[in-house]
């Protein structure tokens, strides 16, 4: 009986390979017979192929049926042909070969196709615009892909189950793509991968933004192809070609991958594809999400400065020692000092939309009455780690290349970088962080460790740990964190705190009540906002409740609060688009999305200052000003850099000069310290610190 059952399960196997063999066959051919047939009415010109059938695609889908149609009448006479091929080893190793390259081609088609669809947004309008006015980079990416497929072949040794699984990975990859550019407006890097570690803690951040039908949908895709692959037939070759096949492919990829150092250069000029290395938005946009991915392959996070050597670094250093001590007050009491990184902390009535009350009423007292401003962060919606990397390094993130976050990418591998920690310690400072939530997150744990924090409390180990109806750790929790460790410290004390209330996502229900109430907007858009606010607002009166405790301190105590970027509100910022909070001036937006507020208060006198739109690599600079503390030589270059240079900010490309306008063309003077930055900064986070003696003694 069993053997009965074995030989109905072979036949009927036997039954769905020729149908699905027959139906590959005579679609492939179909279209092959048709795509010839067009290429020789255009004569072999591929633009004016595709955007003219692009115009009438119906018609060209109904030939298609048609030339199926016509083929399926012969069926028998296919069959028999079929039953040939199969006595003559030549022939069927010849379709066999054939079949493979036009799987791989297929299926490089259409992954690719995805990919610019994710890249705009599951717009098929502007995919297919994107696709017909970029014919070439489009094909240059799918032969990019074509050579992916054999590669996977080669290794796997199925045709079908090679392409099905890297097809189905691939187009993973684009979703996450589209996730992310929806959510952060912000495209997928290389360097991303290395979060995967931190998804238990990602996913329920984004989970709201997140589609779960799509979701379903894609692991229901995932399970009926994995049923389908045990009935595909296997075509197999010999193992002498599969490595011939890995080789070649192998090399192409490389290649292709690598293309600026290889011979495929030439043929991506050819192509059309332009690599905008200063604005990865627009990269990916004109080059499409796949040469966008790629073209961030080329390089380390941070790539050598021309000339770099120990001779040429010291000579650099030496010409920032000689100020050193300038305008230095040496206090009899050093300073309790504290960073207050607030996160997504920022004024929401800058959106024109009608709040029924003022959520930040204590921030702007305090801004009224003490040093303020605003802070450019060089991110927006995320990436909070690269926004305390500048405030604690003295460091720009914009010398690193798209993506990089040099916690995780670059510090984690350092055993020392020079920071405001260390060199507070070495004048006599113990150091603390705090973040209420995973230690992992970023390698906090890790890279505090290499900027020379003595303690790091996180969410197991603070003391005080209420949590939101959402479940995170208040501002409330963490303002009386500090104030604890700030009273029992006996030295004077530096603590890096990064908050948690106001993270992604703003869902009903995460607080009791919203007190205050939006009015302009759409009802979801309401919701959203009306979260974000209730959050600004109760961190703006535990901000009131630090402050005013600590004005009752014996000891002087220094606070600097800022925020570390914008929140996203919204799926593809949809509460700012919908309020108008979007300017027709690109240069405006460059920081109207990017600025949030600075405040520096002390409860000793110091000189009430402005500071209209800085970066936050300057914050340790301008901290030791304030409190007259001698400055290493490293700070004498970023002081030039603001006072006498008058650069505010940088971020990517974009350098800000006063009165937040764009510089276009720096000077020789700007640009040779800008040069003389990138150098010492490379020497000092990447390099063999051939400058540390000099610059942090």
């Amino acid at each position: 009986m069993p053997l009965v059952n074995t030989e109905l399960i072979a036949i009927r196997k036997n039954l769905f390979n020729k149908i699905f063999y027959l139906i590959a066959a005579n679609i492939v051919i179909s279209l092959l017979f048709l795509s010839v047939y067009k290429l020789f009415i255009y004569h072999f010109n591929i633009d004016t192929l595709i955007h003219n059938e692009y115009s009438n695609l119906s018609k060209f889908g109904f030939n298609i049926i048609i030339l199926l149609l016509i083929f399926g009448l012969s069926v028998k006479w296919q069959l028999r042909t079929f039953q040939y091929l199969k006595t003559k080893p030549w022939v069927l190793f010849f379709f066999k070969v054939t079949f493979m390259l036009l799987v791989s081609l297929a299926a490089s088609l259409i992954v690719n196709y995805y990919f610019q669809y994710f890249q705009h947004l599951m717009d098929p309008i502007s995919t297919n615009t994107w696709i017909i006015e970029n014919t070439r980079i489009y094909f240059a990416g799918a032969l990019y892909l074509f050579f992916l497929f054999l590669f996977m072949y080669a290794l796997i040794g199925s045709v079908f189950v090679s392409s099905f699984l890297t097809s189905f990975f691939l187009i993973m990859i684009g979703f996450v793509h589209y996730n992310k550019l929806l959510i952060r407006v912000e495209p997928l890097y290389p360097f991303d991968y290395k979060q995967i570690s931190q998804l238990k803690d990602v996913i329920p951040m984004i989970s709201a933004y997140v589609s779960l039908p799509k979701m379903i949908l894609a692991i229901i895709s995932f399970l009926l192809i994995m049923a389908l692959m045990i009935f595909l037939p296997n075509i197999t070759i010999s193992l002498g070609l599969r490595g011939g096949i890995l080789v070649v492919s192998l090399t192409m990829l490389y290649a292709y991958s690598f293309f600026p150092k290889t011979f495929m250069n030439s043929f991506m000029k050819k192509n059309h594809v332009t690599i905008v290395k200063w604005n990865q938005i627009e990269n990916y946009q004109v080059n499409g999400f796949l040469f966008g991915f790629i073209s961030n392959l080329q390089d380390e996070g941070f790539q050598k400065p021309k000339g770099y050597s120990k001779k040429k670094v010291r000579e650099t250093a030496k010409k920032y020692i000689s100020n050193s001590d300038k305008n230095s007050i040496h206090t009899n009491q050093l300073p309790n000092i504290i960073y207050l990184m607030s996160e997504s902390f920022w004024d929401p009535t800058k959106i024109n939309v009608a709040f029924s009350s003022d959520p930040i009423p204590h921030l702007r007292q305090f801004m009224n009455k003490y040093s303020s401003g605003y802070v450019l962060s060089p991110v927006f919606g995320g990436a909070t780690a690269n926004v305390e990397f500048e405030a604690l390094t003295g460091f720009t993130t914009s010398f690193l290349n798209a993506g990089v976050i040099p916690y995780q990418d670059i510090m984690d591998k350092k055993k020392f970088v020079p920071s405001v920690v260390s060199d507070l310690e070495r004048k006599g400072y113990s150091s603390l962080a705090i973040h209420p939530f995973n230690k992992v997150f970023y390698k906090r744990n890790v890279v505090y460790d290499t900027l020379g924090f003595d303690k790091f409390l996180d969410q197991e180990t603070m003391k005080n740990n209420d949590k939101t109806k959402g479940g995170v750790i208040t501002d409330q929790s963490l303002m009386f964190e500090i104030l604890d460790n700030i009273k029992k410290q006996a030295k004077p004390l530096f603590i890096h705190a990064v908050s948690m209330q106001n993270h992604m996502p703003y869902n009903p229900g995460a607080y009791e009540e919203n007190q205050i109430k939006v009015h302009g907007l759409t009802p979801e858009s309401t919701s959203i906002l009306e979260v974000y606010t209730e959050g600004i607002r109760k961190s703006d009166e535990a901000l009131q409740l630090l402050l005013e405790e600590i004005q009752q301190l014996h000891e002087p105590t220094i606070v600097l609060f800022w925020g570390d970027h914008l929140p996203i509100l919204g799926a593809n910022m949809s509460v700012y688009k919908e309020a108008g909070y979007d300017d027709g001036n690109p240069d405006i937006n460059e920081y109207r999305y990017f600025e949030t507020p600075l405040l520096i208060y002390s409860n000793f006198e110091t000189e009430q200052k402005t500071y209209e739109c800085i970066s936050p690599f300057y914050l340790a600079q301008i901290l030791y000003e304030t409190c007259g503390l001698q400055k290493p030589s490293f700070y004498n270059l970023l002081a030039e850099l603001r006072e006498q240079m008058g650069i505010q900010a940088l971020k990517g490309s974009m350098i800000m000069g006063s009165n937040r306008e764009s510089i276009k063309n720096p000077t020789k003077k700007q640009k040779q310290l800008l040069e003389d930055y990138r150098l010492l900064q490379y020497d000092l986070l990447i390099g063999r610190q051939y400058s540390l003696d000099l610059l942090y003694r």
